[in-house]
């Protein structure tokens, strides 16, 4: 498992806390796209958002367990890679920025490099269960869960189970979306394409 603390706020003032777990599926996204070296597929399936009462019963906290296939295949003589992670959505300035115990700047962000990964995955994954992001009023940050290698005519997959995200000092529900991006690259062409789950508040 591993979690998200994010103190974040605010698309709307006055939403409590949900007093009881409650699993909230998600819609699929696919799309596929052509390109000079071929085409390429990008997508995401099975997303869960379970939201949780706040742990230290504090109004103002939210909780959830996120859960999300994302996938991708290549066509034609091209590689890249598959990125995956969420969107948040504030409109008050929150604190902290860190993945993990020791960090490492990265566009916004903090992220701790050479964590043991809980999944046998080959390419990137979130690491250790511990994670805060800086948002300034009015501010949506990207924060990147996991990256995985394409392999050409193939279909790659990354799994996020129970993914922990916290928001701290928020006076109405947070928003939050999954992303999935390609980024693809031959020797003559480089292309990327993009899909987007649905907004759902926390």
């Amino acid at each position: 498992m591993m979690a998200l603390t994010a103190a974040a706020v605010a698309v709307g003032v006055g939403s409590a806390p949900p007093a009881t777990a409650e699993i909230v599926p998600m819609a699929p996204h696919e799309r596929s796209f052509e390109s000079p070296f071929g085409g390429f597929t990008v997508g995401t399936r099975d997303e869960t958002i379970n939201r949780l009462p706040p742990m230290n019963m504090v109004g103002t906290t939210r909780e959830a367990l996120v859960s999300l296939v994302s996938y991708a295949s290549i066509e034609g003589p091209a590689g890249g890679v598959l990125r995956t992670g969420y969107h948040v959505g504030c409109a008050v300035a929150v604190t902290l920025a860190t993945l993990g115990s020791q960090s490492e700047e990265l566009g916004g962000f903090s992220y701790t490099p050479g964590a043991t990964n809980p999944y046998n995955f080959n390419g990137y994954i979130a690491p250790e269960p511990l994670a805060t992001v800086n948002i300034a009023p009015g501010e949506v940050k990207e924060v990147q869960l996991a990256e995985k290698e394409l392999i050409p005519g193939k279909t790659v997959s990354t799994i996020i189970r129970d993914f922990h995200i916290i928001v701290n000092a928020c006076e109405g529900p947070v928003t939050i979306r999954q992303y999935a991006y390609v980024y693809a690259k031959s020797a003559e062409v480089d292309d990327s394409g993009a899909i987007f789950g649905d907004p759902a508040w926390l």
